[in-house]
């Protein structure tokens, strides 16, 4: 029996080496103290979590004061949003439509809790930020939430004049980093965003922990009070254990991004085999990350139905994000990049990579698309 392929690393990528080597220490022992405590297994467990702060912050470039660890990407989005919202309330709210499902949740949910409509941030062509019309239409004061990388396309966000922009209105912006972090260079201070949120299983580290960076100053409430811990951003005794991990992992960074073009090397000869294979698909063609493909055909299968062909073959790749996939549905963060082109969201298959994914993996796909793929396009 041939082993399986995994090409669904967007969704979720393995633990690194590192990362358990990390947290095997811990798991061995019997007792691990609270990081509240003041005794001897308190200070013990502090100072773990302090040099996982201190990592993860040397990888996105910070300050580990400005870091804040949560239970994933999701809570970081949700801090991020409701925080700066309750700190200081908006004047309108702006939402990238290609935004994750947790992203545009928090932004509901501020929408709801203050009364201000939420609008759509206007796109143009492969579903990049129309700058000019955002600029006319955008509010003094206004609160933006946009995806640096986009989760299913890996279209790279292009920063510069979305800085100036808010920069000019007194806008604040909380950009979602989750699929940034080790597929493009991060430095969060140099984004011009107040808040960045980051997720440990994207880089290698385990699930459940994540991270939100704040940029000093920034008027943030807690939308978990409880026991004092963060700084009083977010109760609850930490996940020391995923932290641990999350650190180990966000010490690989450098060696992640070294292994970029290797990995979009390999995700280069997926798409010449998806062209060869199958009825002209329209990839995405901008700026985008180097560890995935999404690709689309106008007409023939669902996604949903692509993905089963290619799991039967022992081959995991996504119709979309891991939150929507699953479902009989099409994803609503490509249907609203895409309004004119609905296909893009119902047909679509995202092919994703990690450094770890190897040139057999790369090649048994291959096989497996020359053989599924005329199936469904005649």
């Amino acid at each position: 029996m041939r082993p399986r392929v995994y090409l669904d690393h967007h969704a979720t990528t393995g633990l690194s080496a590192a990362a358990r080597d990390a947290m095997r220490p811990l798991l061995d022992e019997a007792l691990v103290g609270n990081a509240s405590s003041a005794h001897h297994f308190g200070r013990r467990a502090r100072s773990l979590l302090d040099d996982a702060r201190i990592a993860v912050a040397r990888s996105i470039g910070a300050a580990p004061a400005e870091v804040t660890l949560c239970s994933g990407g999701t809570e970081a989005a949700h801090l991020a949003v409701l925080g700066l919202g309750r700190g200081a309330p908006p004047s309108s709210l702006w939402c990238d439509p290609g935004a994750h499902p947790c992203v545009v949740a928090a932004m509901e949910a501020l929408a709801l809790e203050r009364s201000v409509a939420l609008r759509w941030i206007p796109t143009g062509g492969e579903g990049a930020v129309d700058v000019a019309a955002l600029a006319e239409a955008l509010t003094d004061g206004a609160l933006v939430a946009l995806s640096w990388v986009q989760h299913e396309t890996g279209a790279v966000l292009d920063l510069a004049p979305l800085r100036a922009l808010f920069a000019a209105r007194g806008a604040r912006w909380v950009l979602d980093g989750v699929q940034a972090l080790g597929k493009i260079p991060v430095a969060v201070a140099a984004t011009g965003a107040d808040a960045v949120t980051f997720s440990a299983h994207k880089i290698g580290g385990p699930p459940g922990v994540g991270a939100l960076w704040a940029r000093g100053g920034a008027r943030l409430a807690a939308v978990l009070p409880g026991g004092g811990q963060e700084r009083g951003l977010r109760g609850g005794t930490e996940n020391l254990l995923g932290a641990v991990g999350f650190g180990a992992a966000a010490a690989e960074v450098p060696s992640r991004l070294a292994a970029m073009p290797a990995v979009g090397a390999r995700r280069d000869l997926i798409e010449r085999a998806l062209r060869a294979a199958g009825a002209s698909p329209s990839i995405v063609a901008r700026e985008r990350a180097a560890t995935v493909s999404h690709v689309a055909w106008p007409s023939g299968a669902a996604g949903a139905e692509l993905v089963a062909a290619f799991d039967v073959e022992g081959v995991a790749v996504s119709a979309g994000s891991a939150c929507s996939s699953g479902r009989a549905r099409a994803s609503a963060s490509i249907a609203r990049t895409y309004p004119a082109e609905p296909w893009r969201a119902s047909g679509a298959l995202r092919v994703s990579l990690s450094p770890g994914t190897t040139d057999a993996e790369v090649e048994r796909f291959v096989e497996v698309a020359g053989a599924i793929l005329p199936r469904f396009f005649r």
